[in-house]
């Protein structure tokens, strides 16, 4: 039975058990949350059916269970339970206030999260919100200027280690962001690194730079399983002076440093701007050519205007063949960065700030949909959680009171995006249906005996199995 784990008990009158019950809260929870923003609240009409049906023929696939008995016979008459428990797609986040809760004396960015953080409690509160909703997460702690803002003096080391910690411990794959990224006088490039430019000392900063590069995957190598290694290099072509093949060396230290380690080429624009997804793509292939260990392709998809915003609404179809266009590289795409202002709704709608949270929501709906539609698709991260960067983008209050944004969201991730129900077999003692990609528990009700098998359904693979009961 491939990639099966099984569990056997007698069940004599016992209930499903708490897991089971757990989902059952979660479901009505969701139908709750259905009748309350089931109903359109966007001023425009956005028609999403056509990616909602490529969500059915894209991210669905075939299951076929054989359930028999000791002897080989197939099980008939059994009530059968099918909960897919998790995604191997991966919804993420970028969980920014734990830097600043861990190192707030050294966090220079972290003012927008107060004076002070939040007391324990209510950090345990927003971790086990960060945790019901996503599976992956983009730890933004290793821009350069912050990490090491003078040579040789790391700030940040040891709160990315509790936090990719904490990550790791709950099953969530950690993404490093960002290893080398050109932009200064922002937080890609420390001063000191920016005036040896100035000073036109490029072998001082080459040389610094790939140090940089190696120390940090080697410091995290077991705790980040997925590095930005280059962000922005074409709208961001500071390193550029540093020679051509810049980013090819620093793909290739951190595959040498950390061989199991999946390498990320992200780039700003690329969804919305045809001149720089053209010169990204004739970059990316060039690298890729050259046998430089590109293993995804990072989309930003950032919302910061009502222009913006509304332009985009306006242009699904257009952004969903511009991840056509990036596919075409051969990589799993990584939309990567992005976000929904709450003042771009406001302004776009004018419309009051509860109003704008519930049009947020919507749009969030919408935006998901695009993405989760495309095959290529495998990782979708907003940014961020609480107190984002952009104002109002987050899925939490200042209060920790969760946003309509945060309900959407997981009535589609942990309700509409799930394949569970209940089945009679017949004859036959096998079951077919699709599904979508995940680890699911099966429960057999057969005679006066319950048993649950845990299988694991992926999107490229064959996915039949046969669960032996009684054994």
């Amino acid at each position: 039975m491939s990639g099966i784990k099984k569990c056997f008990r007698k069940t004599e009158g016992e209930s499903f058990g708490t897991p089971f019950e757990r989902y059952f809260v979660l479901i009505l929870g969701l139908l709750f949350l259905s009748l309350c923003f089931g109903g359109s609240v966007l001023p425009i009409d956005i028609d999403i059916s056509a990616f909602e049906e490529r969500i059915e023929a894209n991210r669905k696939v075939p299951i076929k269970i054989e359930i028999v008995d000791e002897n080989g016979h197939p099980v008939s008459d059994a009530h059968v339970s099918v909960r897919q428990m998790n995604h191997e797609f991966f919804f993420g986040n970028a969980p920014e206030y734990l830097i600043y809760a861990y190192a707030w004396t050294s966090y220079n960015r972290g003012r927008r999260f107060g004076i002070k953080p939040l007391p324990e409690e209510d950090l345990e509160v927003y971790k086990r919100l960060y945790l019901d909703l996503f599976n992956f997460a983009t730890l933004p702690s290793f821009y350069w200027k912050d990490y090491e803002p003078t040579q040789g003096r790391i700030r940040l080391d040891e709160a990315s280690k509790k936090i990719a910690e904490w990550l790791n411990e709950n099953g969530v794959p950690v993404k490093g962001h960002t290893l080398v990224w050109g932009n200064p006088p922002s937080v890609g490039v420390p001063a000191w690194i920016e005036v040896k430019g100035k000073l036109g000392q490029w072998a001082e900063v080459r040389e610094a730079l790939f140090f940089r590069v190696e120390r940090e995957v080697e410091e995290f190598k077991d705790l980040v399983q997925y590095w930005d290694v280059v962000n922005e290099p074409v709208v961001q072509s500071w390193f550029d002076a540093l020679g051509p093949d810049y980013i090819a060396e620093s793909f290739r230290i951190v595959k040498e440093t950390d061989p199991d380690a999946i390498t990320v080429l992200n780039e700003y624009g690329v969804l919305v701007n045809e001149r720089t997804r053209r010169a990204f793509i004739s970059r990316a292939r060039q690298l890729i050519g050259d046998g430089v260990p590109i293993d995804v392709i990072g989309a930003e998809a950032h919302i910061f205007t009502a222009q913006d915003l509304l332009s985009q609404l306006q242009s699904l179809e257009s952004i969903y063949l511009a991840i056509d266009e990036l596919a075409q590289l051969g990589k799993p795409i990584h939309i990567s960065e992005f976000q929904i202002p709450l003042p771009a709704v406001i302004d776009a709608f004018d419309v009051s700030i509860n109003e704008a949270e519930e049009i947020q929501a919507e749009i969030a709906k919408i935006f998901y949909t695009v993405f989760f539609s495309h095959p290529a698709v495998e990782v979708i991260t907003y940014w961020n959680f609480y107190r984002a960067w952009q104002s109002g983008s987050g899925f939490l209050r200042d209060d920790l009171s969760e946003k309509p944004m945060f309900y959407e969201l997981m009535k589609l991730i942990h309700g509409d995006w799930k394949t569970s129900f209940e089945a009679e077999l017949d004859s036959s003692g096998e079951l077919c249906f699709s599904g979508f990609s995940g680890e699911y528990d099966i429960t057999v009700e057969f005679e006066n005996f319950s048993e649950t098998v845990s299988i694991n359904v992926k999107k490229s693979e064959n996915n039949q199995f046969t669960l032996v009961l009684g054994q």
